[in-house]
Protein backbone atom coordinates (compact mmCIF):
# COMPACT_ATOMS: atom_id res chain seq x y z
CA UNK A 1 0.00 0.00 0.00
CA UNK A 2 1.30 3.44 -0.88
CA UNK A 3 0.06 6.45 1.12
CA UNK A 4 1.03 10.10 0.72
CA UNK A 5 1.50 12.32 3.75
CA UNK A 6 3.02 15.64 4.71
CA UNK A 7 5.22 16.24 7.74
CA UNK A 8 3.37 18.34 10.31
CA UNK A 9 6.27 18.49 12.77
CA UNK A 10 9.17 16.25 13.79
CA UNK A 11 6.82 13.60 15.27
CA UNK A 12 3.60 13.88 13.23
CA UNK A 13 2.45 13.14 9.68
CA UNK A 14 -0.75 14.41 8.06
CA UNK A 15 -2.20 11.78 5.73
CA UNK A 16 -3.83 12.90 2.49
CA UNK A 17 -6.53 10.25 2.97
CA UNK A 18 -7.64 8.03 5.87
CA UNK A 19 -6.16 4.55 6.29
CA UNK A 20 -8.26 1.40 6.58
CA UNK A 21 -5.92 0.06 9.27
CA UNK A 22 -6.90 -0.53 12.92
CA UNK A 23 -5.59 1.91 15.54
CA UNK A 24 -2.46 0.66 17.28
CA UNK A 25 -1.17 -1.23 14.24
CA UNK A 26 2.53 -0.70 13.56
CA UNK A 27 3.58 0.58 10.13
CA UNK A 28 6.90 1.21 8.41
CA UNK A 29 7.48 4.68 6.96
CA UNK A 30 10.02 5.18 4.17
CA UNK A 31 11.03 8.76 3.38
CA UNK A 32 11.24 9.47 -0.35
CA UNK A 33 12.65 12.86 -1.28
CA UNK A 34 10.49 14.90 -3.63
CA UNK A 35 11.90 15.30 -7.17
CA UNK A 36 12.05 19.05 -6.63
CA UNK A 37 14.76 18.43 -4.02
CA UNK A 38 17.10 16.91 -6.61
CA UNK A 39 19.57 18.95 -8.60
CA UNK A 40 17.80 18.61 -11.96
CA UNK A 41 20.68 20.05 -13.98
CA UNK A 42 23.15 17.57 -12.53
CA UNK A 43 20.73 14.70 -13.20
CA UNK A 44 20.21 15.78 -16.83
CA UNK A 45 23.96 16.17 -17.43
CA UNK A 46 24.69 12.71 -16.05
CA UNK A 47 21.87 11.20 -18.14
CA UNK A 48 23.13 12.88 -21.30
CA UNK A 49 26.70 11.67 -20.65
CA UNK A 50 25.51 8.06 -20.23
CA UNK A 51 23.41 8.24 -23.41
CA UNK A 52 26.39 9.67 -25.31
CA UNK A 53 28.55 6.84 -24.06
CA UNK A 54 25.95 4.20 -24.99
CA UNK A 55 25.09 5.68 -28.40
CA UNK A 56 28.29 7.35 -29.55
CA UNK A 57 29.39 8.19 -33.12
CA UNK A 58 30.60 4.62 -33.75
CA UNK A 59 27.16 3.15 -32.98
CA UNK A 60 25.65 1.27 -35.98
CA UNK A 61 22.49 2.58 -37.68
CA UNK A 62 19.45 0.61 -36.47
CA UNK A 63 16.75 2.35 -38.53
CA UNK A 64 14.84 0.34 -41.15
CA UNK A 65 15.59 2.87 -43.91
CA UNK A 66 19.30 2.91 -43.13
CA UNK A 67 19.08 6.60 -42.20
CA UNK A 68 19.85 8.21 -38.90
CA UNK A 69 16.89 8.29 -36.53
Amino acid sequence: MKVEAEISDSTHLVLRQPLAIPAGRRVLVEIIEDDSDLDRGEYLSASAALLERAFGPDEPDYSEAGEAL
